[in-house]
């Protein structure tokens, strides 16, 4: 399945597939269960645009983004839980710490 996103963000369409999850949650999830490389490969990919990403959604009315929109901004957040692991944990998951499967988000 193809995940929908606006015409200027076409290119990330491989990521959102992935990457545009709902909730917190499920973004923290996925960067778990993620390899150190995807999250990598992502994290290249949807930072040099990140900057056009909020301009572009700042245009939108944030509870009425149409899907694509939505889409955008999914994969965007999920760019700051790739983040930690690729500039601070250099690891899917922070190491010496209490087992990450312990915690839960409220959403």
């Amino acid at each position: 399945m193809t995940t929908a996103l606006p015409a200027a963000f076409q290119q990330l369409t491989p990521f959102a597939d992935k990457w545009a999850l709902d909730s917190e949650s499920a973004r923290r999830e996925t960067r778990m269960r993620s390899s150190q490389e995807d999250l990598i490969t992502f994290y290249e990919a949807m930072k040099p645009v990140l900057d056009d990403a909020i301009q572009y959604l700042n245009t939108h009315d944030l509870e009425n983004l149409p899907t694509p929109e939505r889409n955008l901004l999914n994969t965007a957040l999920s760019l700051v839980e790739v983040s930690v692991a690729v500039e601070l944990f250099h690891n899917p998951w922070p190491l010496n710490a209490w087992p990450w499967e312990a915690f839960s988000v409220a959403d």
